[in-house]
């Protein structure tokens, strides 16, 4: 009996020291990424977000040509 309680404690102790050091690694990898994308954006001025400012602004009014056809007014039934 003494023999499974042992081999329970090692194998409990084994998961807790394997969790504990994959939070490490984990906090560590993620850091690294984020000073990874820290540096990126630090190159590249404007990143993802500004890519919707590089495009041409288009009018606000319709480009329509004149023979297009006509308007017409809907009015309600009652």
């Amino acid at each position: 009996m003494s023999a499974f309680l042992t081999f329970i404690f090692y194998f409990l102790l084994t998961l807790f020291l394997l969790g504990l050091i994959g939070r490490i690694a984990l906090r560590l990898w993620l850091r690294r990424l984020y000073k990874k994308m820290n540096s990126f954006t630090e190159n590249h001025p404007g990143g993802f977000a500004d890519q919707s400012q590089n495009q041409p602004k288009r009018g606000k009014r319709k480009m329509i040509d004149k023979n297009e056809g006509e308007y017409i007014d809907y009015e309600e039934m009652d």
